[in-house]
């Protein structure tokens, strides 16, 4: 079974999601192998360390972009992104809208 000790030193991952996070630096962690921490990490969540992280930092963004004034390159920079481009790529496929979509949507919900 996934000790707790391990689960819990996983919990860096959600403590500090704007780390540039490496699979080798995750698995490091629980000290295990790459290979090994990637098979429990999908066992037990059914996803992968990489696809949690992007899921939890566009979430984090898109809370982000719903406050007044933060702009795109500031939602990006506090979730770990150098570059801007690349976050709104990924932001797109993830949220399935821009950002700057989403914070239209939001503005119109209030």
């Amino acid at each position: 079974h996934y000790p707790a000790k391990q689960a819990a030193r996983v919990v860096a991952l959600f403590a500090d999601p704007a780390r540039p996070w490496k699979l080798p630096d995750l698995a490091g962690l629980c000290g295990m192998s790459r290979a090994t921490f990637m098979r429990h990490f999908q066992d037990r969540l059914g996803c992968s360390a990489l696809d949690l992280l992007t899921d939890l930092r566009m979430s984090l963004a898109a809370n982000e972009l719903k406050k007044p004034g933060i702009s795109t390159e500031a939602a990006a920079e506090t979730v770990g992104y150098q570059s801007v481009s690349a976050f709104r790529r990924v932001f797109t496929e993830r949220m399935g809208m821009t950002p700057g979509e989403w914070r239209q949507q939001v503005k119109h919900r209030a």
